[in-house]
């Protein structure tokens, strides 16, 4: 099976060559990085690098990642931050749960006892209430909704329409995976700080809107 692996940028020079390193040889067949208009020679670094880099389509990291999914070839396709949070050591294992028979390899850092170094009480409180909202509104059963490091399979993207521009997109594509009946399986991940700068998140606003989106009927 073709896998590709799909890297959301914003302003991620500092970081994502070290993150392209520490991808496992063997696992993975091509890398699009889809950048979403960086001003620090992102870009530039992803085509140094070997990558596929293209310019997302709009704004929002939602938007990055459905633009990059457009531009893969693969059989299973793995989406991955830049910031190098997300070890790429485990890459192996989430293509393990594909093979096993699942539809999607979910990463997850509260199964099994794993961390976060990235935490803070309110991401840590908020990560908890929107995964349990999650949960009981729309039964993906998933211990960790909002760590969006996964490999599916391509028939996922095939049946599923997404839309979201920004990080409520971290809502919307497990929903509607689990809606359309794709078999989820966890694997344990332990989230490591980002190698440079600061995240792309901001907690209130960012929060709003993904709780709007686990409160939207799909």
């Amino acid at each position: 099976m073709k896998v590709s692996l799909v890297i959301p940028t914003r302003n991620e020079a500092k970081s994502l060559g070290r993150t392209i390193q520490e991808i496992p040889a063997g696992f993975v067949d091509e890398i699009i990085v889809s950048d979403g208009h960086s001003t620090d020679g992102t870009l530039e670094t992803a085509k140094g690098l070997g990558c596929q880099a293209i310019t997302q389509e709009g704004r929002g990291f939602g938007l990055g990642i459905i633009s990059g999914i457009k531009h893969c070839t693969g059989d299973i396709i793995i989406i991955m931050d830049a910031d190098g949070s997300q070890n790429p050591a485990d890459i192996p294992r989430l293509i393990e749960k594909i093979k096993e028979g699942y539809d999607i390899g979910w990463g997850s850092r509260y199964v099994q006892k794993k961390k976060t170094a990235d935490d803070t009480w309110l991401r840590y409180f908020g990560n908890q209430f929107f995964t349990f909202l999650t949960r009981i509104l729309h039964g993906v059963k998933t211990a960790d909704i909002l760590y969006m490091f996964a490999a599916f399979k391509k028939e996922v993207f095939e049946k599923v329409s997404l839309r979201s521009p920004g990080f409520e997109f971290c809502i919307e594509l497990p929903v509607k995976a689990h809606k359309a009946g794709f078999k989820f399986g966890e694997v344990p991940c332990v989230e490591r700080k980002r190698l440079a700068d600061e995240t792309k998140v901001n907690d209130l606003l960012d929060g709003w809107k993904i709780l709007s989106a686990i409160l939207k009927r799909y």
